[in-house]
């Protein structure tokens, strides 16, 4: 059984997943009038390796690291996902900002 925003399905009777199964993790915001998903920052890292990545509505794991979010903005340009995301200044969630994939060699990292 697969429970989550109230609704239930039952996987064992079917042999591969319904349309309507796949979309049970989809949810439309209508505040912003957009499609989200959440994924775990192991998918974030494979669908978007070498991207600069915002998520939204973040998910906590194990020592306080980001388990998880909503992906609203992905760009191999960084200041392009920096300039959008003006646009989420108000979101009321955890918001956070990464570089998924290795670092290229010869660019330096300054923390």
């Amino acid at each position: 059984m697969f429970a989550k925003w109230g609704l239930t399905i039952d996987y064992l009777n079917e042999p591969f997943p319904t349309e309507e199964q796949v979309a049970i993790n989809v949810d439309i915001n209508s505040e912003h009038g957009r499609l989200i998903m959440y994924k775990t920052i192991e998918q974030i890292h494979h669908e978007y390796d070498g991207q600069w990545v915002f998520l939204i509505n973040c998910s906590e794991g194990e020592h306080n690291s980001v388990a998880g979010g909503e992906v609203v903005l992905a760009s191999e340009r960084r200041d392009k996902v920096l300039r959008e995301m003006s646009k989420y200044r108000h979101e009321k969630s955890d918001t956070y900002i990464f570089y998924a994939g290795k670092i290229p060699e010869g660019v330096s990292v300054l923390l």
